[in-house]
């Protein structure tokens, strides 16, 4: 049943949505004219809320091991198929600086920034040099300095207002510049959890972590919106995590299986330039639409 909303739609601004999904006395609703899909939480709940692995000071060795060794596979062969380009990239979100470290370590002259502190300070400590400042875009870089690559590893589902952040990203853009997003991929986590829900699983969407999720269809739609467009729908390595108890299999069967699957699912985005992206998470490069 499609109801008027308490918050607007973050693409299109509407009010009325049909929900989807309910969490935690949190609804995520789809819009009724554009289709994305949103949790109806107000900013400043959201905000009061809101608490993740880079709010604490200490970081444990689940965290670290999760955002280090588990990406690594997905970063390298992110830089990989980008090839040489020794020229300035800015991570935003910069987290613990692990793709930032394999990035300066590619070539690449690397920013970063991040809101939180500890993991500014990591993400310095691991480059080796004063790369990454504390803040967030508009507040962390200078407002002429300009890239040729921009990357945002798992961010833009954090964000209120991701059409704002699409644009400000897009000011920061060198001429002939990209824009690397990585999301959570509605089309595959939808299915998967509501599934694993009918089977008793706990299972988590995150309404106070995760307030906007994307399919290639609505991250297109956002992309536009910015003034922007998509080139390339990779399929990168998921992250090298086990996702259920290996009791009944033998190590290591969980990631080859999402390996193989992320390995399909590139090969079906290509031959479909775009148009059937089934990856777990939702890879896109995107570059100024004027181009």
């Amino acid at each position: 049943m499609v109801a008027a909303a308490a918050r607007a739609c973050p693409l299109c601004s509407g009010r009325r949505g049909r929900r989807i999904w309910s969490e935690g006395g949190y609804h995520y609703l789809r819009c009724a004219a554009c289709g994305a899909v949103w949790v109806d939480i107000a900013q400043d709940v959201y905000a009061a809320l809101r608490h993740n692995v880079w709010d604490e000071e200490f970081v444990d060795a689940q965290t670290e091991d999760f955002y280090g060794r588990a990406r690594d596979r997905a970063h390298r062969e992110f830089l990989r198929r980008l090839g040489p380009h020794p020229k300035r990239l800015l991570d935003v979100g910069c987290g613990l600086g692990y793709f930032a470290a394999r990035a300066h370590e590619a070539g690449w002259d690397v920013r970063g920034c991040d809101t939180s502190q500890a993991w500014v300070r990591a993400t310095n400590e691991r480059v080796g040099a004063r790369v990454a400042s504390v803040g967030e875009l508009n507040t962390a870089v200078a407002p002429e300095e300009r890239f040729e690559l921009i990357t945002a590893w798992d961010v833009i589902e954090h964000v209120h207002d991701p059409v704002a952040f699409l644009e400000g990203l897009a000011s920061h853009l060198a001429p002939g510049g990209m824009i690397f997003l990585r999301t959570p991929n509605l089309a595959y986590v939808l299915p998967l959890y509501g599934f694993r829900r009918l089977l008793g699983g706990d299972v988590e969407l995150g309404p106070t972590n995760h307030v906007v999720y994307f399919t290639a269809t609505t991250m297109s739609d956002a992309l536009a919106r910015a003034g922007l467009k998509p080139v390339c729908w990779p399929v990168l390595p998921p992250p090298q995590v086990e996702t259920f108890s290996t009791s009944a299999a033998a190590p290591g069967t969980a990631v080859r299986m999402k390996n193989w699957y992320a390995a399909f699912a590139d090969r079906l985005a290509a031959i479909s330039r775009g148009r059937v992206v089934l990856g777990s998470d939702l890879d896109v490069l995107a570059v100024s639409a004027a181009r």
